[in-house]
């Protein structure tokens, strides 16, 4: 007979006899109940020490097994209730999908522009009625690995906006493109594809401007997206802003032209002065609005671009510089932008020109939701015929600008005949 045969039957009796005390030990650690069982079985001369020695070996192995089991148990289930993947939203431009730890995120936004455009031209071949999707934009941005190491990426998809014959599709682009490093004096370096730190207007998201459009000064003379390297940051807990970049210089996606006499890069910086307080970009007085406060910026930026392609200059192939000034007031339910750029072109081959622009923008909301809004703007060009630009606007908002209607009646005006254009627009906007 084996020696667990003959042992099953004593083992048998000994936990009839222990099994209360068996119970209560077990719920404290099971390998104390077989380490007790062992002791009796010994001492009553069932098992000698050799067999204990092994059953105990055998009891401590089994017991490490089910511990094993136990933990990983455990794990499962504190994943179960603290998930790897966490989400959080609830609103308009705020689902973010983010790791346990915090150091990997994905935030997820997008915007659609729908409109509908009447023109009315001098020129009567510029006439007509257009729908389109001006913008629709989809982005992603979050941090990647460290919570001072964030990125952006950002597409528009559009229907062409214009009245052009033949009639063209919209396109496909890239806006945002940067990988974002922070330093612990709270200084950001970016590398990739953002807004050139130049014109306040420009630097506003076209989905914050109280107009459908941009003025004509923000259309002549400011960058918006190049491929660029900038450092930026605050100081004085936000009261200053500072902004430092190179760039391509050829405009949104495009490379650096090459050869001797054209591979200049766009050069600049920025310095803004926000003495109330922190100052956010929006052109409507959100910011003030329920509080009655008020909040000044006032900004410098300079730019150097040499041998251009043509973007923010007159002239192309030639070394440019300009100078823009800004000044932005919220107060209460009142907002106001001013700019002025002066742009100085220097062409070794022939003669120099020197343009200026300013624009006065000036907003009231009537009550919480309605908003009126008028624009005058002007561009002074040495080597060609000024442009004018006026405008008035009236916005309901639904949700501030996660959901809102424009309505606009833009007009502008060319020194020469034929040329003023009259534009109605009617916008909704829609940011998810």
């Amino acid at each position: 007979m084996s020696f667990m045969m003959r042992v099953r039957p004593a083992l048998a009796a000994v936990l009839l006899v222990a099994l209360p005390a068996v119970a209560a030990a077990q719920a404290a650690d099971p390998s104390t109940v077989e380490v007790g069982i062992l002791d009796v079985l010994l001492a009553r001369g069932l098992i000698d020490q050799a067999q204990y020695e092994e059953l105990l070996a055998l009891a401590r192995a089994r017991a490490a097994d089910a511990r094993g089991e136990i933990e990983l148990l455990e794990g499962r289930l504190a994943r179960l209730r603290a998930p790897d993947l966490q989400t959080s939203g609830g609103q308009a431009g705020k689902l973010l999908f983010k790791s346990s730890d915090g150091k990997w995120s994905l935030g997820l936004k997008g915007r659609i522009q729908a409109r509908t455009e009447h023109v009315d031209a001098d020129d009567d071949t510029k006439d007509g009625t257009n729908l389109s999707v001006p913008r629709a934009r989809l982005g992603l941005e979050g941090s990647a690995g460290a919570e001072n190491v964030g990125y952006k990426l950002e597409f528009d998809l559009n229907t062409n906006k214009k009245l052009e014959d033949p009639a063209k599709e919209g396109t496909l682009n890239l806006r945002h493109a940067f990988i974002n490093w922070g330093f612990e004096n709270g200084a950001q370096l970016i590398l990739g594809q953002t807004k050139f730190p130049f014109g306040r207007e420009a630097l506003t998201s076209s989905g914050a401007i109280s107009l459908a459009e941009r003025s004509i000064v923000a259309s002549e003379f400011f960058p918006e997206y190049e491929p660029l390297a900038m450092l930026q940051g605050t100081a004085d807990d936000a009261e200053w802003e500072w902004y430092v970049a190179t760039s391509n210089g050829e405009g949104r996606g495009k490379n650096n032209t090459p050869g001797d006499g054209k591979n200049g890069l766009r050069r600049g910086a920025r310095v803004v002065w926000n003495p109330l307080g922190k100052f956010k970009l929006d052109g409507p007085a959100f910011q003030t609005l329920d509080s009655g406060e008020t909040r000044v910026a006032l900004g410098a930026s300079w730019m150097r671009n040499a041998d251009s392609s043509g973007l923010s200059t007159a002239t192309m192939d030639v070394d440019s510089e300009s100078l823009g000034l800004e000044v932005q007031a919220l107060s209460g339910p009142w907002s106001a932008l001013y700019e002025n750029v002066s742009r100085d072109e220097h062409d070794e081959v022939g003669a120099d020109d020197d343009d200026d622009g300013q624009s006065l923008q000036v907003g009231c909301f009537l009550d919480q939701r309605w908003e009126l809004v008028a624009r005058r703007a002007e561009v002074d060009y040495d080597s060609k015929a000024d442009k004018d630009e006026r405008a008035v606007g009236l916005n309901y908002y639904v949700d501030k600008h996660n959901g809102k209607w424009q309505l606009e009646w833009n007009v502008q005006e060319t020194e020469d005949a034929a040329s003023e254009v009259k534009t109605l627009r009617l916008q909704y906007q829609l940011v998810f």
